[in-house]
């Protein structure tokens, strides 16, 4: 017995469409979960802020890193 063999046969019903490829704006599978970015988002921090968090959390790792390195 071969694999071709094994397979079962599809029936193909003569009045059943013929399958259409799915239009883009149907595939997204996100399609309806995204939500508008509400306005007060936008002021919420000056663009400065972030940075400044990320810059000191860089330094105190660098210098703890540093800091162990020398202490050993």
């Amino acid at each position: 017995m071969s694999v071709t063999d094994s397979a079962p046969k599809l029936e193909v019903k003569p009045d059943a469409p013929s399958p259409t490829e799915t239009p883009e704006c149907e595939a997204s599978t996100c399609h309806g979960i995204s939500t508008a970015e509400r306005v007060e988002l936008h002021n919420a921090w000056p663009g400065w802020f972030p940075l400044l968090i990320i810059t000191i959390m860089v330094v105190c790792t660098v210098g703890f890193m540093i800091g162990r390195i020398l202490s050993v």
